[in-house]
């Protein structure tokens, strides 16, 4: 039996792959992003499983060098519901109960959560071959997005 191998929407993901550090600021959007702080995080985007997923590690230092949010993330393509997914967990210790959607639009990953109490966004938008922008964004409603965090990457060794 020959095992499947990666498709184009499988390979897509390579654009994210590496190591990338930036500059950060949180912003309200729960008790644990105090207005304005900055942070400098660290993201290692590798493949896994022969290509078929994208892992994430996530590292933020906030102000002073405290530690912030720590994540690991699992991104891969479901053919089915023809759209990417992202398997997130961190320090706050709560399972994804399910998998935030994403498409790309042009050279910006963008998923969706529904969270349950509230919707969220995280995006990927890569400005150049070394530079990104990352966001997070949550919703009380679908409608009106407050930024958690905005950040400023580079990609490094390149």
């Amino acid at each position: 039996m020959e095992l499947p191998k990666p498709s184009d929407p499988h390979r897509k993901l390579e654009k994210l792959a590496g190591k990338w550090t930036g500059e950060e600021t949180l912003r309200p959007a729960g008790p644990w992003k105090p207005s304005g702080k900055k942070a400098k995080g660290t993201f290692d985007f590798h493949e896994g499983a022969d290509g078929f997923f994208l892992l994430a590690e996530y590292d933020e230092r906030v102000e002073g060098g405290k530690p912030g949010i720590r994540g690991h993330g699992v991104i891969g393509w479901d053919p089915k519901e023809k759209s990417y997914t992202l398997h997130w967990f961190d320090n706050f210790g709560s399972p994804p109960a399910q998998p935030g959607r994403g498409q790309w639009k042009g050279d910006t990953l963008t998923f969706n959560h529904d969270m349950g109490t509230h919707q969220g966004r995280t995006i990927f938008e890569l400005d150049g071959k070394n530079t990104m922008n990352f966001r997070v964004e949550m919703s009380a409603d679908g409608k009106r997005w407050d930024r958690a965090v905005d950040g400023k990457y580079r990609r490094q060794g390149h």
